[in-house]
């Protein structure tokens, strides 16, 4: 299973006036979220994130991770050269966990664990319905195996027809002599 980057977060000294540049700039759909938060809804082929206030007043930009055990991710990045800089916290309302870490670069890098709320995603079984089909699609050709022998069936009306036309085309012969 991968893990795909499910959540970004863009902070800066005054969230709000972010939050109007960024609506402004590309037409993100936004709502207001606990702490100040700004929410930007997920459009097709995106995520969904956030515009925050900073609280030390520095600007970043962050990506969330998505991992089914934030502390097992957060050890193989301290085994890899990066640096734990936020323990597992849970998130309110059944959200799930969020922990944090800096790459070798300095980047700071998000890991988000599903919660109870999130668990059933309704993406995956849309993947999964398509699948289906797919196999379906695939016992379409096995009935068509049996086409060609009608095909064959078909085919001796057809010299039929050639036969019933020659004829006439000598009676016209004969008349004509």
């Amino acid at each position: 299973m991968g893990h795909p980057v499910n959540w970004f977060e863009i902070e800066g000294p005054d969230g709000k006036a972010l939050s109007s540049f960024y609506k402004k700039v590309f037409s993100w759909k936004v709502s207001s979220g606990a702490g100040g938060m700004t929410m930007v809804t997920a459009e097709p082929g995106g995520i969904a994130g956030g515009i925050v206030p900073s609280r030390d007043g520095s600007a970043a930009v962050r990506v969330y991770v998505s991992v089914a055990d934030i502390d097992a991710h957060l050890a193989k990045v301290e085994k890899a050269g990066g640096k734990r800089v936020m323990d597992k916290m849970e998130l309110p309302e059944g959200w799930g966990w969020i922990g944090m870490f800096l790459d070798p670069a300095g980047n700071q890098v998000g890991l988000w664990q599903p919660g109870a709320m999130t668990a059933p995603q309704p993406e995956p079984v849309a993947e999964k319905k398509p699948a289906a089909k797919k196999k379906a699609a695939a016992k379409k050709p096995a009935a068509k195996k049996a086409a060609p022998a009608k095909v064959v069936a078909k085919a001796k009306p057809a010299k039929a027809k050639a036969a019933a036309k020659a004829k006439p085309a000598k009676k016209a012969k004969r008349g004509k002599r």
